[in-house]
């Protein structure tokens, strides 16, 4: 399948859920931009989401707020943080489900996540899927949750966890603690 193929799957995928997006282009690169309502444990209840459509690949980032970017750029606990982050990538991994109890597909651990702070001068706060379109024609299905329920769903678990860090009402321990109360932790 093509990029702009599986470009258009995602889009009527994102249609048929009432799922909000515009798609344009960054630089060369297709993009869809996703915005999401309701993470009521995220700042300002919202998530963010962008796919890029490369050559032989997707990259799919999932992010908070511009809000959420300004209290990065202040915090004065990034380090801490970031160790938070190291623990996120090393422990927590997101399983897809169905949300159908098995019908549709078997519970899998089909893709791997990374959370960071981005580089650039935005600070955001991301959770990044490189998906190779090999991996989507497999499991277009499930790779369609995946970027539109489960990585929202994972961002929106984890975001009292990082924003209590990032703005100093969480120690490094008690967020840990808090993660591993979660089912987030297999």
């Amino acid at each position: 399948m093509q990029k702009f193929k599986i470009m258009l799957d995602i889009e009527e995928y994102l249609k048929a859920h009432n799922i909000f997006h515009v798609k344009d282009f960054d630089g060369e690169n297709p993009r869809i931009i996703i915005s999401y309502s309701r993470c009521y444990k995220c700042p300002d209840n919202t998530l963010e989401a962008c796919i890029w459509f490369f050559k032989d690949f997707m990259e799919v980032r999932t992010y908070f707020d511009e809000n959420a970017s300004e209290w990065c750029r202040s915090s004065k606990h990034l380090l801490d943080v970031m160790r938070l982050f190291n623990f996120i990538n090393d422990r927590v991994w997101l399983c897809t489900y169905d949300g159908a109890e098995g019908m549709l597909y078997s519970p899998t651990y089909l893709y791997t996540h990374r959370i960071y702070i981005t580089e650039d001068e935005n600070f955001d706060i991301t959770l990044t899927t490189i998906i190779p379109y090999d991996f989507f024609e497999l499991a277009p299905l499930e790779t369609k949750d995946y970027i539109t329920a489960h990585c929202t769903f994972l961002m929106n678990e984890l975001s009292p966890a990082v924003f209590g860090v990032l703005l100093g009402e969480l120690d490094y321990s008690s967020a840990i603690k808090y993660i591993k109360s979660t089912d987030l932790i297999r």
